[in-house]
């Protein structure tokens, strides 16, 4: 019954999580494949070319967009878990204007460049009409690249800020917008490759309305108000915006990787056509049929990390092994079964979907269908390296994060892809397989290696449901531990104390009986000496720090009475902090 017990509120923590991300993932990839799938339908093998050979964009906007979403909502998490909310303040302002300066950059340059970037990628003056479709849909991207990094930003950030129902709910919106203006100015009104590209940036606008939103609502820590006042030092904030970036590029990393692979792909097939080994447009087009069906296949893989990230990030900054391995096994499990699933959904039915992205003829089909059924055999092995990248990133364990981000996307894959594209353009899709079966069998070296061994510290984990005698039982079990870490009496007495007196008023003012009312108890030592207390709970929304709840105030003689023992813990404490997180109680107390 304890190992139950301890398993359930991490458990309870990834499912409040889950369907929210599920359903953002699966917009986002109806969203990455809406441009080449109308383009498609509208301009057949020409537009979605074009398409395809623009793409590498997004992975310069993934690049920078994540390296600071994602490096900076794990530092978030770790901030507010630890109750520096200032300084999370500060954080989330400096990497805003950094972005935003940075995309401002990258907007002005992109249009300057975009001339010889395609003659790079093979495109120049030879090919007038392919050219033409390329810089019709890559110029408003580039000149929007603002507005898609503060989505990056928003989307992450109020995820982690405890709203995850608001992220998706414009993360998904933004999707649905893309795909709804995609039909309407190519398909009905036959903007092609410039409409495509409109309903891009109108979708990433709407989006970022929907998430600011959260700025004026207190549903977590950020806020307009509180945003613009907060002040904290600038070393540190300078320090873990720094961090923040290593951590976001870690994994971002992928995107420059990728960015090379689609160009160098893209131009090995062209030439192959060039050489008459196969039809270079064509395969071209498949190519990109090929990464739109990687979108949809590996989209609740990624679901799932995203799930998972900030969990792992505040179950670290607790030091709660036990709920780390909980989640990280939920993940894995959750994206095998699921992308198993859609993975052989989409075998299936691969010949519909080739023709649904206007590949519909008998050649083409002869090429795209056994393509897509080839790189899904490549996903078994992906999807549960991206979970794995996502947690070794979320724990602190940057640098194998980083590793294994290009192990899997430069070390193998480039080398393979020059292979296919140069000796073998007729297998090319294998490329797939192949690279990410290298990856798994570098993976457990590579682990080895770079892998960060975790600081042997002592760590005391209990938990305990809403019957009186479990105090009793916990109580032993922490005095115990206190005994066998030689932990000073006095300090003893405080921490015992602390444990008790939080544990009865919870019981006694937030729980009401009902079943799976559980208390997680964690406690270990930092590096200063201090002893830091977490206690996490399931009750409805309830701070025993300032006891101002509507059950409390119909008893004023009991608020009284419990108020004592909490202030007790209070003197006694070098610091306090709650916060209530996707539906749990949060405490923390520093002795």
């Amino acid at each position: 019954m304890q190992g139950n017990k301890k398993q359930w509120i991490p458990r309870q923590m990834f499912y409040r999580f889950l369907a929210p991300s599920f359903f953002s993932a699966l917009a986002l990839s109806v969203a990455n494949v809406t441009d080449a799938l109308v383009v498609g339908t509208r301009l057949g093998e020409t537009g979605l070319a074009a398409i395809g050979i623009v793409t590498p964009v997004y992975m310069i906007y993934n690049t920078l967009g994540y390296t600071f979403s994602q490096g900076g909502c794990v530092t978030h998490g770790k901030l507010t878990a630890a109750g520096k909310n200032e300084t999370a303040l500060c954080h989330f302002r400096r990497l805003a204007g950094l972005l935003l300066l940075l995309s401002a950059a990258v907007a002005l340059g992109g249009n300057l460049l975009l001339d010889p970037l395609l003659a790079l990628v093979g495109v120049g003056e030879a090919m007038p009409g392919l050219r033409d479709l390329c810089l019709a849909y890559a110029r408003p991207l580039l000149a929007a690249c603002p507005v898609f990094m503060l989505n990056f930003l928003l989307y992450d950030f109020v995820r982690s800020d405890n709203d995850q129902s608001l992220a998706a709910l414009g993360f998904s919106l933004g999707c649905w917008v893309d795909v709804a203006l995609n039909i309407l100015l190519v398909i009905v009104l036959h903007k092609g490759v410039a409409g495509a590209a409109m309903a891009t940036v109108v979708a990433q606008a709407v989006s970022v309305a929907v998430l600011s939103v959260h700025f004026f609502f207190r549903r977590g820590v950020l806020c307009f108000q509180d945003l613009f006042r907060a002040r904290a030092d600038r070393k540190e904030i300078r320090r873990l915006s720094a961090r923040s970036v290593w951590t976001g590029f870690s994994a971002s990393a992928r995107y420059i990787a990728q960015f090379v692979f689609l160009s160098l792909a893209n131009r090995l097939l062209l030439r192959a056509g060039e050489r008459g080994l196969v039809n270079g447009a064509l395969y071209v087009a498949v190519f990109d049929l090929v990464m739109n069906v990687s979108y949809i296949a590996l989209a609740l893989y990624q679901a799932c990390a995203e799930v998972m990230q900030p969990l792992i990030s505040a179950f670290t900054e607790e030091h709660d092994r036990d709920s780390r391995r909980q989640v990280l096994g939920l993940a894995l499990g959750w994206g095998l079964g699921t992308g198993l699933v859609l993975a052989g959904l989409l075998a299936v039915f691969a010949g519909p979907v080739s023709s649904l992205f206007g590949l519909a003829e008998a050649g083409a089909r002869a090429v795209s269908v056994p393509a897509i059924r080839i790189y899904l055999l490549s996903t078994f092995l992906a999807g549960p390296l991206i979970v794995l990248t996502a947690y070794y990133q979320s724990s602190g364990q940057v640098a194998l994060s980083g590793v294994m981000t290009m192990l899997r996307f430069a070390v193998t894959l480039l080398p393979v892809t020059l292979v296919f594209g140069l000796f073998l353009p007729a297998d090319f899709w294998w490329l797939f397989p192949v690279s990410e079966a290298l990856t798994v069998m570098a993976a457990p070296l590579i682990r080895k290696s770079f892998g960060k061994r975790e600081e042997e510290r002592p760590v005391f984990s209990a938990s305990m449901d809403n019957e009186d005698h479990e105090i009793g039982r916990v109580m032993e079990e922490l005095e115990a531990f206190c005994e066998r870490q030689e932990v000073p009496p006095k300090k003893a007495v405080q921490i015992q104390l602390a444990v008790e007196e939080l544990c009865l008023v919870i019981m006694q003012q937030a729980f009401t009986g009902a079943k799976h009312e559980y208390i997680q108890i964690t406690l270990t030592q930092e590096r200063n000496g201090d002893y830091i207390l977490y206690l996490r709970n399931s009750a409805a929304r309830f701070n025993p720090f300032d006891m101002q709840t509507a059950r409390v105030r119909e008893n004023a003689r009991k608020e009284i009475l419990d108020s004592v023992g909490v202030l007790m813990v209070k003197k006694q404490s070098k610091g306090l902090f709650y916060r209530n997180y996707q539906g749990f109680n949060m405490m923390m107390v520093m002795m």
